[in-house]
């Protein structure tokens, strides 16, 4: 597991506590690009876990503060620090509240990945059921250090999470593969209005190269969006861009058109090269029938994706009577005259 998610940590000595804290840790990818955001001299990072945030925030800082309640899993992460020759870290046997309440120092910045386990509801994304409650410990946790960094679940709403933190200056959307892993907010002392906050969707590649569509909620607002059938060329968002919202500003920021209000797919007659996005070479335009798709696709097999269509992927691919996999990619959708259609195409 830690080969796949903290490919760095992959040698002898480390110890591995229960699965939970293993799943519940940010990958290396993320705690990088986390790492990249931010540095000073000294940080607090008040849901330390099994480190692997603070790991990389050591390289950063001048010092680093691993706050953690559970005390077995705070000496594995000591163990694994000496390990991995980490000489920065202090280690503080607490919960974020206690250390808040009780610490005498002031940090550059707080850093906090709520657990997202409610011993009464199970697994849980509103701010107010993950611990620490970041809505109780905000003013304090501000008195501290003048920023915070909180990651949250992509399943919280952005613009919910927002309005209730009240004090963001800054988000990021952070996607890795095919799927958005998590929501970046920077808290500051003084507000900025939820419509002026920058918000990145970021997008980070299998190289590391990271890809950063910036907007913000009064640019989407006041983007202007024409609609067209599919034309020569398909344009789908990288997921950052898709769960941070901004579907107008996406079109209007590279001059493409898109495929209906509800359906976040793109066009465009001519090639647009260097989009944070995957781009598909029509092919054909079919009814939602068997024998109309098949035609096009002498394999029988084919990549689908649905975008605001009454099936889902599985349901497509029985009626369709397709293979999954191939060279052609099939998407179900809904298109500007309210038609369910099959586009078919291959990726450039």
């Amino acid at each position: 597991k830690i080969q796949k998610k903290v490919p760095s940590w992959y040698r002898e000595g480390l110890l591995f506590p229960a699965a939970l804290s293993m799943e519940q840790a940010s990958s290396e990818a993320t705690a990088r690009f986390k790492a990249s955001l931010v540095q000073g001299e000294k940080i607090a990072d008040l849901s330390g876990g099994l480190g692997v945030d603070s790991f990389f925030f050591s390289q950063v800082f001048g010092s680093v503060v691993h706050v953690e309640p559970d005390a077995e899993l705070q000496q594995i992460t000591k163990h694994n620090f000496g390990v991995l020759g980490v000489s920065n870290a202090r280690f503080v046997t607490a919960t974020a509240e206690d250390f808040l309440r009780d610490s005498l120092d002031m940090f550059d910045l707080l850093y906090l990945d709520p657990s997202r386990r409610h011993e009464q509801k199970g697994k849980v994304f509103q701010l107010q059921d993950c611990s620490p409650n970041i809505l109780a410990i905000k003013a304090l946790a501000l008195e501290k250090a003048p920023r915070i960094l909180l990651k949250t679940a992509p399943l919280l709403d952005i613009s919910l999470a927002a309005r209730q933190l009240e004090q963001v200056s800054r988000i990021w959307v952070v996607a890795s593969g095919d799927e958005c892993r998590e929501v970046l907010y920077l808290l500051e002392r003084s507000p900025t209005p939820f419509e002026n906050i920058p918000v990145h969707a970021v997008q980070i590649q299998k190289d590391g190269a990271v890809q950063d569509f910036r907007f913000t909620y009064a640019e989407e607002q006041q983007s202007v969006v024409e609609y067209a059938l599919p034309q020569q060329y398909l344009y789908e968002p990288n997921p950052a861009i898709l769960k941070a919202g901004a579907f107008r500003s996406f079109a209007s920021r590279y001059g493409l058109q898109k495929l209906q209000q509800h359906t976040h797919l793109y066009t465009s007659t001519a090639f647009v090269p260097g989009l944070p996005a995957r781009s598909f070479a029509i092919e054909a335009i079919c009814k939602y029938e068997r024998k109309a798709v098949m035609a096009c696709i002498p394999s029988g097999k084919a990549n689908i994706t649905t975008r605001n269509f009454p099936d889902n992927a599985d349901v497509v691919r029985k009626k369709l009577g397709l293979a999954d996999g191939g060279d052609h990619y099939v998407f179900a959708l809904t298109d500007m005259e309210g038609k369910k259609v099959v586009v078919v195409g291959k990726k450039i």
